[in-house]
């Protein structure tokens, strides 16, 4: 509840507005992170601006971030429109876009398929990945023709993510980039595009866009439920799997046929939030490493030394135990977490009037979290990329929890965590053991693009392979 001396969102600072539009005609979604983080530059770690009708109070405070992430749901909800929108779409809102109890049962059954004690099962899928993942990027290496590497990338998440939703190989590695993916991009995109609209035109008149994302929709739903279709008919044949499901897909369906909770409209948009958030947060991770292998020569080396010590002849991690065993790699993928955040945004939302750093919040109040910024402040020269930070023996302090927000915090905190870990260490050391990259020359500069998640805009490698006396000595 808000006190007396509280302030109003009126009073914080901003930058001007326009009538009706507010400051709508300064952002777009594919750069809206950049200007808000530009922003708070200029009128510190809470201000305010406004998205057509709706007011936005802007914090990158982390401390306040922190606290705001730890209160939800309980106190507050991410933005009513993503539940709004994706039941809109798909009909009923998975883990991630779902509130109140709807969350907690679909939360129950993400943090048990994607427990870290199941990592060593899935490491096999990983592991028979990446050996797919260097065949396909071989040839490049081979050709000296440059690559857009984050279609390789995407690929490899795709066909784990798939294997471990619902137990289907798709193996787009080999066969070739699938429909699978552009229909899971055009969803991503056309959802980040509708929540950052200023009103929702598309109950009015559909845009090409709209349409696409609609098609995309509609070819994604019988995929998933044939996909249904078969676990139950493996269930069927095999019972022993209610006790000991082998993919996500299955323990949903073992929940539904134990309790009569869950509904198959449920079990759908979870499958689609896991093959959603699984593809392309994994992928545009790895593809900002790259970036940041490519532009740092010193640092390449150092993990492709790291690389070849531990992994000897093998091309890539054999074992799970191996994953373990590269901690200046770990400390590349974690700089570039950190630095590049595949989602440097969130939101908040009160469920009930309140006050936040001495600002009354009034219900539905609609508060955008620069995750990204709130991690850069407290944080031992920030803007420098030194993986040597995360190891033990550094002379740059480690950044704490409140400042590493890529996976959130409190008790939404990614379920996927560790699994996105297991991927990325695995696909990068073999990268960082069997290629020199570099960026491509004649390509533009890459850029930050937000979707839903943020990837790298113009990533183009060129691949060399190391020679096999390097690679082993």
């Amino acid at each position: 509840m808000a006190s007396k001396s509280s302030r109003t969102i009126e009073e914080l600072p901003g930058p001007r507005r326009l009538p009706l539009i507010g400051n709508a005609h300064q952002l777009r979604a594919s750069g809206m992170h950049l200007v808000a983080e530009r922003w708070s530059d200029q009128f510190g770690p809470i201000y305010r601006f406004d998205l057509g009708p709706r007011r936005i109070v802007v914090v990158s405070d982390p401390d306040i971030v922190n606290a705001l992430l730890r209160e939800r749901p309980d106190g507050f909800r991410r933005w009513s429109e993503i539940e709004t929108i994706t039941r809109e779409l798909w009909g009923t809102p998975g883990v991630f876009s779902a509130e109140g109890d709807d969350w907690r049962r679909s939360r129950r059954l993400a943090v048990t398929a994607l427990n870290s004690n199941h990592l060593q099962r899935y490491f096999e899928i990983v592991a028979t990945c990446t050996r797919r993942l260097h065949a396909r990027l071989e040839p490049a290496a081979r050709s000296g023709q440059p690559i857009e590497i984050g279609a390789a990338l995407s690929s490899f998440t795709v066909d784990v993510t798939s294997a471990l939703a619902f137990g289907r190989d798709l193996n787009t590695l080999e066969r070739g980039d699938g429909e699978l993916q552009g229909h899971l991009h055009r969803v991503f995109h056309g959802v980040n595009r509708r929540l950052l609209a200023p009103f929702p035109y598309w109950r009015y008149v559909k845009l090409p866009a709209d349409r696409a994302l609609e098609r995309s929709l509609a070819a994604l739903r019988p995929a998933v439920t044939s996909f249904m279709d078969e676990a139950r008919e493996r269930i069927a044949a095999r019972p022993e799997l209610r006790e000991a499901p082998e993919n996500f897909l299955e323990g949903m369906i073992a929940a539904q046929e134990t309790d009569g909770t869950l509904t198959d409209e449920e079990i759908l948009a979870n499958v689609f939030t896991l093959l959603l958030a699984g593809e392309d947060t994994t992928s545009h991770t790895m593809a900002w490493t790259i970036d940041a292998l490519a532009t740092m020569p010193d640092v390449q080396e150092r993990w492709a030394e790291e690389a070849r010590e531990v992994l000897g002849e093998d091309l890539y991690p054999t074992t799970y135990e191996t994953v373990d065993r590269f901690p200046y790699g770990e400390g590349v993928l974690r700089e570039s977490m950190r630095l590049k955040s595949v989602a440097p945004i969130g939101s908040a939302e009160p469920l009930a009037d309140t006050e936040v750093a001495g600002i009354a919040m009034p219900a539905g109040t609609r508060i955008l979290l620069l995750t990204r910024k709130a991690g850069m402040r407290d944080v031992d020269r920030a803007p420098e990329f030194r993986p040597e930070r995360w190891l033990e023996d550094s002379d740059v302090a480690a950044p704490d929890q409140k400042s590493f927000l890529t996976f959130g915090a409190g008790p939404r905190f990614c379920p996927g965590r560790n699994l996105a870990f297991l991927e990325a260490k695995t696909a990068l050391a073999m990268i960082a053991r069997n290629f020199e990259i570099s960026l491509d020359p004649t390509a533009e500069p890459v850029t930050e693009l937000l979707g839903f998640t943020m990837s790298p805009k113009n990533l183009r490698v060129r691949l060399r392979e190391r020679t096999p006396a390097a690679a082993v000595a």
